[in-house]
């Protein structure tokens, strides 16, 4: 089942992985102080694109956190490969909480926490309450949250991921992606998963035994699977034993994190006008301007 637009009761957008697309795709733009804006500029015209397409929704951007996390303490190699943030987009972060807030768009941001974890745990406990949450991401990893009542929506497109989706494109049901990366690792985080286990050979071990945890547990009957190199992966899923639920754990969304996150925190507020003009202004987003004085901007906005 697909969740429709209407009832779309909330739109948890995943604002770190945006943050860095904006980024790269307006690496050019710069205001009348010679600063770069073209995260800012990329941000908002992705929250307006989400503001027009979802009038019926509160919406919600959730932020990684800057300093480390449970993950880095498990695995110190954790996210290592990827490089630093650039010092000019760095300065562009204070500016979009800005803007954000006074659009009225509530943002949640937890010290040492990911922006997964409080998108999996805020997701839950709402789905309990029987609300239906679309979650707007770049991020492949979110797609093991899919039931009946998340989905996820890539990037800012319009192809929604629920549960048949998500087996068509990864070839495992959701609850299954980290015992996947497990396997297969992601190289995107740098989660090692297996030696010689490609997505090919975890998708014929999970598909056959049905989980990683049951793969240890017949462990055995592996040199007999018509796969290739057996043998190897039979010795490799053995010497590598640690690692591979180590990498199913890095992969694992959590859902529970202690945190206090009331649907009040997270109810829409409505826009502050001068302040938004202010900011457009600032930012030479003269078109904006003339939009929003015209009541077209934040037309759909709460």
């Amino acid at each position: 089942m697909i969740i429709y637009k209407k009832n779309v009761n909330y739109l948890l957008i995943d604002g770190t992985s945006y943050l860095y697309r904006a980024y790269y795709a307006f690496l050019k733009f710069k205001n009348n102080f010679n600063k770069p804006c073209g995260a800012i500029y990329g941000m908002l015209n992705m929250l307006r694109s989400m503001l027009l397409k979802y009038p019926y929704s509160n919406i919600v951007v959730i932020f990684d956190s800057p300093q480390k996390t449970f993950r880095n303490e498990l695995f110190i190699p954790y996210k290592k490969n990827r490089p630093k943030m650039p010092n000019d987009l760095k300065e562009q972060i204070l500016p979009i909480h800005h803007i954000i807030k006074h659009i009225g768009i509530p943002i949640i941001s937890i010290p040492h926490v990911e922006a997964d974890d409080i998108i999996g745990t805020l997701a839950t406990k709402l789905y309990k309450k029987k609300y239906f949450i679309l979650i707007s991401t770049n991020d492949k990893d979110l797609a093991q949250l899919v039931n009946i009542h998340i989905h996820v929506l890539i990037g800012t497109s319009n192809i929604v991921l629920d549960e048949s989706k998500v087996k068509k494109k990864y070839g495992i049901i959701p609850k299954l992606i980290p015992d996947l990366l497990g396997l297969m690792g992601d190289n995107s985080d740098n989660i090692p998963g297996v030696p010689t286990v490609g997505k090919k050979t975890a998708l014929i071990l999970l598909k056959t035994f049905g989980s990683l945890e049951n793969i240890y547990n017949n462990i055995e009957k592996i040199p007999k699977c018509l796969i290739k190199k057996a043998k190897t992966i039979y010795n490799n899923l053995h010497t590598y034993k640690k690692l591979a639920f180590l990498s199913q754990k890095l992969a694992t969304i959590k859902t529970d994190i202690n945190v206090n996150i009331t649907t009040k925190k997270i109810k829409m507020l409505p826009p502050c006008t001068t302040e938004i003009s202010n900011f457009f202004l600032h930012y030479k987003f003269y078109n904006w301007n003339k939009l929003l004085k015209q009541g077209l901007w934040l037309k759909n906005c709460k």
